[in-house]
């Protein structure tokens, strides 16, 4: 018999924030005024979840690059794109942060700074507190579970009363490790949602009524 839900661990880039474009799009960007070669085949979709070190790998066609360098220019880019155009949160999830019971935190491979970030331009940290878990430095990046165990453990659950909301195949993939009770797949009324997926999943498509999967 299942346990009771009792808390919600979200993704951030693409299933709280509308931000998944921009991460991309400044990655071309990037490629472009280096001069670097890449394959124009790749959609954003399909890079749905990955870090960007492993999405550069996948971009670049020229067998010799210098990925510290193309790193370090990255992050000059996004810092200039999020400060032109600061990410939206998706439509009733504020409503649903403000007004739920639920335990709820943040798993993400995102850096910590960014998510701050965007959460305190849309007066929302105060609703996380503490538990945002950033994948980054010494807690492995999903697919790996430890993020997801971590942050379980933060809402003083255990990994096995909470669900998990997310986009990717390599976030869900790292829920399903750590043994959540269920996982979701927001796909923003399936724009996010690549062609070819791993993880057939239960779909969110948006947040209007969510609460019924619960």
């Amino acid at each position: 018999m299942s346990k009771e839900i009792k808390g919600i661990l979200f993704d951030f880039d693409g299933v709280i924030a509308e931000s998944e474009q921009i991460w991309f799009g400044t990655a071309l960007v990037t490629l472009k005024k280096m001069g670097i070669k890449y394959d124009r085949s790749i959609k954003q979709k399909s890079t749905i979840g990955i870090i960007s070190e492993h999405l550069f790998e996948r971009l670049i066609l020229e067998e010799s690059y210098n990925l510290t360098l193309i790193m370090r220019n990255y992050r000059k880019e996004l810092k200039i794109a999020f400060d032109q155009q600061s990410p939206k949160i998706y439509p009733y999830l504020k409503k649903f942060i403000r007004s739920t019971n639920l335990k709820i935190g943040i798993v993400s491979n995102a850096h910590q700074n960014h998510i701050l970030k965007v959460l305190r331009k849309n007066n929302l940290l105060q609703y996380f507190k503490r538990n945002i878990t950033s994948c980054t430095g010494k807690i492995p990046y999903k697919p790996f579970k430890d993020g997801y165990l971590i942050g379980s453990k933060k809402l003083g659950l255990k990994a096995n009363q909470v669900l998990v909301i997310e986009d990717s195949d390599v976030g869900i993939e790292a829920a399903l490790k750590a043994k959540v009770q269920k996982v979701l797949r927001h796909t923003n009324h399936d724009k996010n949602l690549p062609k070819k997926i791993k993880y057939r999943i239960p779909k969110l498509m948006g947040y209007k009524g969510f609460e019924k999967f619960f």
